[in-house]
């Protein structure tokens, strides 16, 4: 009998004292951030040549249950040991751990011009990327300096914050 008393008060104990998990919908989960910003794209392309890139992009990113980026971007390259290199170019991204995007690219020398479409793949996070690109040359194909095969790092800098920019709660 003093057995049972003893179980029995011993289960009363913890189910009064228990704290248990609050219901989810309860309390919101405040790891959800989305964020809208406009951005200073820096970058640097190494395949054969070097190359440095600026640009202005429109970045989306945050996380839920995974981390997301996307980005639009306007900028140029230069060669680094060949300024008179340049390719203005027009892109996309998009990340959430592996990233994959495209790049328009226009070269010019001032004398000689190509037109280059740039796929990449690679790994992305925020607002970094380190992509591998492919440069398929659509024109003038004869035009030195360009890379076939290249590896790129590129992080964005925010300029200003866009509307709706905000830790969200979901």
């Amino acid at each position: 009998m003093f057995r049972t008393l003893l179980v029995l008060a011993t289960v009363v104990f913890f189910v009064c004292e228990a704290k248990a998990q609050t219901v989810d919908s309860l309390r919101p989960y405040r790891h959800n951030t989305h964020h809208r910003e406009i951005t200073l794209l820096i970058g640097y392309d190494q395949g054969r040549y070097g190359n440095a890139e600026v640009g202005l992009a429109a970045n989306v990113f945050g996380s839920a249950h995974h981390p997301y980026a996307m980005a639009a971007f306007i900028g140029s390259e230069v060669r680094v040991d060949r300024t008179t290199l340049i390719g203005p170019k027009v892109g996309i991204w998009l990340a959430g751990g592996l990233a994959m995007g495209a790049q328009a690219i226009y070269y010019t020398d001032g004398h000689e011009r190509s037109f280059v479409l740039r796929p990449e793949y690679g790994f992305g996070f925020h607002k970094f990327k380190v992509t591998y690109g492919y440069n398929f040359r659509i024109t003038n194909k004869d035009l030195q300096g360009i890379n076939s095969h290249l590896l790129n790092l590129t992080y964005c800098f925010r300029l200003a914050r866009l509307k709706g920019d905000d830790d969200r709660l979901r």
